[in-house]
This record gives structure tokens, C-alpha cells and sequence, in this order.
């Protein structure tokens, strides 16, 4: 880096120029019977642009007593404060059935050899497959045979019959016995091929 650079020299006296012109021009401190030069810029309020000028010891004292929610209902402060643990950016609910509101669930299409399977498309409930008159696949009623349940469960009840079962084939809650160990992981692939097929 050259220190004798005039682009580094311009940077380097803007801030003195400007603070001299400051002086020159005469700028008090804002503070009320304050003679002394008006230094340190200070905000004039949240939603102006505006600056006061203060000197060294006042403006001290300003920004200890500012107060950025001043004029602002209480529900205003808290709206902003709550907007500002993001940044003030939009934020969106995490998850993958983010859309289950809308209308993406009426659209269908026809799929006979399930090449793009229920999940990604048509996410309904066992209900909704019931009224509708469509039929479980044969993948799907296969993972609910192993995890002892019929073509009519719900997600809700796939996900409680999924936990009870674990619980039961689990090593660790057979005092470190193996014997169910194929039991359980026949039972993980099923619940894992109902999630997938977007049944629960």
C-alpha cells in the first residue's frame, strides 16, 4: 500500500476538512446556553434523518437519556422489537408440509405406476383417501401389516403405534436382548416408507 497515495490521502483528510469547516461554520452545540462547538452528531429522532450537534459533554448525556420509542404506542415498541429480532426480514414457518393450506392439496393427477408417489403432490389424510375412494397402495398396506396396523390408520396413528413399538423391540429395553433386533428394524423401513410415501 502507498501511504502517499491521493486516494488515501483524500480519505484520510475528509474527516479533518470537514470537522474544520464545522468550526468555521460556527455550529454550536444544540444543548440550551451551550457556547462550545457542536462536534458529535447526534440522531434527532427514529424516523428523521436529521442530526443535532452537540459538544463532548452533552451529547453524553443525550444519548444516555434517548429514547428510540418516544411518540410510539406500546403495541408499536413491541411490534418493532419482535421485527427486530429478525432484522425487520420476512420469515416463513420451517418444515416440508409448509403448503398444507393451500390449494396445492385439491390439484391431482393421474400417476398409475406412482413414479412420483403421494408425498410430493398430494399430501391427504387417511380420511380424505376414504371419502375420495382411492386405495393404499401395495408398498404402503405392506408397512402397515409389519407395523400392525389397518389401511384405515391415520398419520397420527402410525406415528403413536411407531413409538410403542420401538419401545418394545429395543435392545435396551430388553435388557440388552437381541433376539427382536430384525423385528425392529423391519418396523423402522416400514415407518420409514409410510413417511417418505407422505402417509404420516
Amino acid at each position: 500500500m502507498n501511504l502517499n497515495s491521493k486516494y488515501f490521502d483524500m480519505i484520510r483528510t475528509a474527516r479533518e476538512e470537514k470537522r474544520a469547516q464545522m468550526v468555521e461554520d460556527g455550529s454550536r452545540c444544540d444543548w440550551p446556553e451551550c457556547l462550545k462547538s457542536g462536534d458529535y452528531p447526534a440522531p434527532a429522532g427514529p424516523q428523521a434523518n436529521a442530526r443535532r450537534h452537540f459538544c463532548y459533554d452533552h451529547v453524553r448525556e443525550y444519548n444516555r437519556s434517548y429514547n428510540y420509542f418516544e411518540g410510539m404506542s406500546q403495541a408499536e415498541a413491541e411490534s418493532f422489537r419482535r421485527a427486530a429480532q429478525t432484522g425487520h426480514r420476512p420469515t416463513w414457518s420451517m418444515g416440508t408440509r409448509r403448503a398444507r393450506g393451500s390449494k396445492v392439496e385439491d390439484w391431482q393427477f393421474q400417476d398409475p405406476l406412482e413414479i412420483m408417489g403421494e408425498a410430493g403432490f398430494n399430501e391427504v389424510n387417511a380420511e380424505q383417501r376414504a371419502a375420495a375412494g382411492s386405495k393404499v397402495t401395495s408398498g404402503q398396506k405392506r408397512a402397515l401389516d409389519v407395523m400392525e396396523l389397518s389401511e384405515t390408520a391415520s398419520g397420527d396413528d402410525v406415528r403413536k403405534k411407531f413409538k410403542i413399538l420401538v419401545k418394545q423391540y429395543h435392545p435396551d429395553a430388553n435388557g440388552g436382548d437381541r433376539t427382536h433386533e430384525d423385528k425392529l428394524q423391519s418396523v423402522i423401513q416400514a415407518h420409514d416408507y409410510l413417511k417418505a410415501s407422505g402417509f404420516c
